[in-house]
């Protein structure tokens, strides 16, 4: 199941789909099937035309990036309040790695996941009695000799001065649904910060829901759609970046969609 999601998941992003479509819609013209071929060229056409508009981007993109509001400043030595400030876990999600060796740790996160890890650790010094947790596996099983993602967030953050000693480290869950599972079997009932990407929040919290996970919601790493009004021109301007946004988001909802094929499940005791 968790590779035919992968699989199915990859299709349906707008690049590998639109240039799919349009590709059949090429084979079929040439085979002298002029309506379908028509057909499946201009809509894989359209597919990718739409997908790359910056308008467009910046729509999705704030559509899940204002569903929870970002954790505010803090004042120095000061907590956070409410439950937040209770939370004896700040759990940061994976968010992929480099595996160069020549290069700090901080630096061979990607970008999403340094922007994480900053503000998992801004929460977890906030919060002098609460563990850091960072997790993410291997870049690759047949690699056992380098390190996991768990580990990398976890030097990254001793980099930023960050203690190891109130670091915990899950390294085998390999997506969400896996985090969290793994993070409410070490939390139990007691609340945790979830941080990852504003855009990346909402499928998160669904599937920390299924897992039982008494989740907070703690956005990071901003692609701008929260902030950010829609010029008018960006609707017609059309480049990678928005591309790229736009496909974030689409495996989003495809995600969340998912998620709703689930059956929500019993909160672990702990």
């Amino acid at each position: 199941m968790f590779f035919l999601k992968k699989i199915l998941g990859h299709l349906l992003m707008p690049l590998p789909l639109g240039l799919g479509l349009v590709t059949l819609g090429i084979l079929l013209l040439a085979a002298r099937r002029r309506v379908p071929g028509w057909l499946a060229l201009v809509v894989g056409w359209l597919v990718l035309l739409t997908a790359a508009n910056r308008g467009v981007a910046i729509a999705l993109t704030a559509s899940l990036e204002t569903t929870y509001p970002p954790v505010p400043a803090l004042a120095e030595s000061a907590a956070p309040t409410g439950e937040l400030g209770a939370a004896p876990f700040v759990a940061v999600l994976g968010g992929g790695h480099g595996d160069s060796p020549d290069l700090s740790a901080s630096q061979r996160l990607s970008g999403s996941a340094r922007a994480r890890l900053i503000e998992g650790v801004r929460l977890a010094r906030a919060l002098p009695a609460a563990w850091l947790v960072v997790s993410g596996p291997r870049n690759s099983a047949d690699a056992p000799t380098l390190p996991t993602h768990a580990r990398v967030l976890a030097d990254a953050a001793v980099e930023l001065g960050f203690p190891r000693e109130r670091i915990v480290e899950i390294d085998t869950a390999r997506d969400t649904a896996e985090e969290t599972r793994a993070l409410a079997l070490l939390a139990g009932s007691e609340p945790v910060a979830l941080v990852t990407s504003a855009w990346h929040l909402p499928r998160a919290m669904k599937l920390a829901t299924v897992a039982g996970l008494n989740a907070l919601p703690c956005p990071a790493d901003y692609l701008g759609g929260r902030d950010a009004a829609t010029p008018s021109s960006a609707w017609l301007s059309w480049d990678a970046e928005s591309l790229s946004n736009t496909t974030r988001a689409w495996r989003e909802y495809l995600g969340q969609a998912w998620v709703t094929l689930l059956k929500p499940r019993p909160r672990v005791s702990p």
